[in-house]
């Protein structure tokens, strides 16, 4: 497709087809992977993303699954494309994970597939999913102990998982001999191949419905709806500097707290994000890699947008993102970054919407519960080895000018609404019981708009054997915070009581913890913040809310100031 033909301007109904037909193809690719992997984070959990990019490699089309892949497959896949430049054929399939290739952290492996039309490459099609186990120091990654990059797994540069058609099954079993659930890995890499080969095999029936020029017009119309939609409100913004601050929990910095400063020049619908004034780059996993920082950046700007026609990359024409080569946001090799996706991310996305709350304070949201996640590892009832990932009790997401924060679904801005798993088959599979999961009353912070609650849970191990856990996760220093009057929600509480009735606080980057048989892991979710002044909640809502237990009786007298009868009407 040659630059004057993708000017060419489709006719509406073409360029809606097109456009549904490209969204279509994505969300297929993650059915088939959801139908075929094998690992629960993959299959119940839904870790994975997908993605269709253009010649140039800009993303078309994408599954809304899990946002902090979105806006780094770009450059992955771009990386990946160079380093095989005059070497690509019909069939070829490319696979990475390395951070500094465009990846994100290394469980996340990024498959890649050409589509040819007339002799040259007209798409890619892509998937990433979050492998249970990469190896590395810790079992399930993660790896709160590693001071480098090589503890924390496997590193993918860009290789050829298929060759012309022709899988490498020597590649295929070099990587899956480097994770502790070799059969589980292969067969989630296969789950991929199958994905991204659907994603080529709808390609090329759209191919062969429209004219290649017909198809590269329908993309530039997309690309450049992204791009207006983003203008637009950004044009809408208060132009001029916003700062926003968010910290990430780390043991070393001092109080325990290290610092994410952000700022965003909004002039004329364009915005400069400047992230140079970030702390340097740690020996520990909470760094971030480029690739992980863009696509946070754009998922804070995409939150405020709300269109859907600003779902590729024609958005990010109009953010310009500076950082600083060796910093906490773009580090260098050999800095660990396992917690890159469900940490850094969601401390920098929340400095950036505390920045854009500045410039256009109606789009305010209260903040999200922060990601707390572990895995634990040990022996299921059969002598087997397992690796489960905590994936439940999600907290609640903040309020709004419009509506509450909703209840323990958690921190939508990086890892979207990836679904909580099933109790049945968790205690099914592995050597755990959930005793009891369940909403907490007064967890959400409150305001004309409240937080959605958070809630506990209940885990005990009933394994014959001790597990081992390591933790990765934040929001236990830092709640999530309010916006326009409101008050933050609480933050985020861990501890394992054991058997013998002592009781230890479980830290957000504690790793190697021993868990006997018959202790039990108590999980307290943080709520989401609050939005607008207390005083101004309607009486209606207070009512429903002590009526149906999300605010307790004297929370709504002390905070919402609410009066209960008599005849206990208000």
């Amino acid at each position: 497709m040659n630059a004057a033909s993708s000017r060419l301007a489709p006719n509406p109904l073409t360029l809606a087809v097109v456009r549904n037909k490209l969204k279509a193809i994505s969300e297929e690719m993650v059915e088939t992977m959801t139908r075929t992997c094998f690992s629960p984070i993959l299959n119940q959990n839904q870790d994975f993303s997908a993605v269709l990019l253009d010649a140039e490699i800009r993303t078309v089309a994408q599954a809304e699954r899990v946002p902090i892949h979105m806006g780094a497959m770009p450059l992955a896949v771009r990386m990946m494309a160079d380093a095989f430049r005059g070497d690509l054929a019909e069939g070829d399939v490319l696979m990475a994970n390395d951070p500094f290739w465009g990846g994100s952290h290394l469980p996340d492996v990024t498959l890649a597939m050409p589509f040819f039309h007339a002799g040259e490459i007209a798409f890619w099609v892509a998937l990433r999913a979050h492998q249970g186990d990469i190896g590395g120091i810790s079992a399930g990654g993660y790896s709160a102990a590693a001071r480098e990059i090589w503890q924390e797994g496997l590193r993918l540069p860009p290789v050829k998982l298929v060759d012309g058609g022709r899988l490498r099954k020597d590649i295929l079993r070099l990587v899956a001999t480097n994770s502790r659930k070799p059969e589980d890995l292969e067969g989630d890499l296969l789950a991929q191949l199958a994905a991204v080969r659907i994603g080529h095999a709808r390609l090329s029936e759209l191919f062969t419905r429209y004219r290649g020029e017909e198809v590269a017009g329908c993309v530039q119309a997309m690309l450049d709806g992204g791009e207006a939609v983003m203008r637009a409100m950004l044009a809408g913004c208060r132009e001029g500097r916003h700062s926003g601050l968010s910290h990430m929990e780390f043991a070393q910095a001092p109080g325990g707290l290290l610092p994410i400063p952000v700022t965003v020049t909004i002039d004329n619908g364009r915005a400069v994000v400047d992230l140079t004034e970030c702390p340097d780059q740690v020996a520990a996993f909470i760094n971030s890699p480029f690739a992980n920082t863009r696509a946070a950046v754009m998922v804070a700007f995409l939150y405020f947008s709300g269109d859907d026609q600003g779902l590729n990359d024609g958005s990010a024409r109009a953010i310009e993102i500076r950082t600083r080569k060796g910093s906490l946001l773009d580090p260098v090799s050999p800095a660990p970054v396992g917690a890159c996706t469900s940490s850094t991310a969601c401390a920098l996305i929340e400095a950036l919407l505390q920045a854009l709350e500045g410039a256009d304070p109606a789009r305010a949201i209260g903040g999200f519960a922060r990601r707390f996640r572990f895995a634990l590892a040990g022996q299921d009832r059969g002598g087997r080895p397992f690796i489960w990932h905590y994936f439940f009790n999600k907290g609640g997401t903040g309020g709004n000018a419009e509506h509450d924060g909703w209840a323990n679904i958690g921190g939508l801005h990086n890892p979207g609404g990836t679904p909580s798993p099933s109790v049945e088959r968790t205690e099914a599979a592995y050597p755990l019981l959930v005793e009891e999961y369940s909403l907490l009353t007064d967890s959400g912070g409150a305001g004309t708009r409240r937080g959605g609650l958070g809630g506990r849970l209940r885990l005990r191990y009933v394994g014959d054997r001790p597990a081992v856990l390591n933790a990765s996760g934040e929001g236990v220093l830092v709640p999530p915070f309010a916006s326009q009057g409101g008050t933050a929600g609480p933050g985020h509480a861990y501890s394992v009581e054991h058997g013998d009735g002592c009781i230890d606080r479980l830290g957000v980057h504690d790793s190697g913890v021993a868990i006997e048989p018959g202790a039990t892991i108590v999980c307290i979710s943080a709520g989401g913040g609050g939005h607008g002044d207390p005083a101004n909640r309607p009486r209606d809502a207070v009512r429903r809310d002590v009526a149906y237990g999300y605010v307790s009786e004297g929370a709504a007298r002390t905070v919402y100031d609410w009066q209960v009868e008599a005849t206990g009407k208000t």
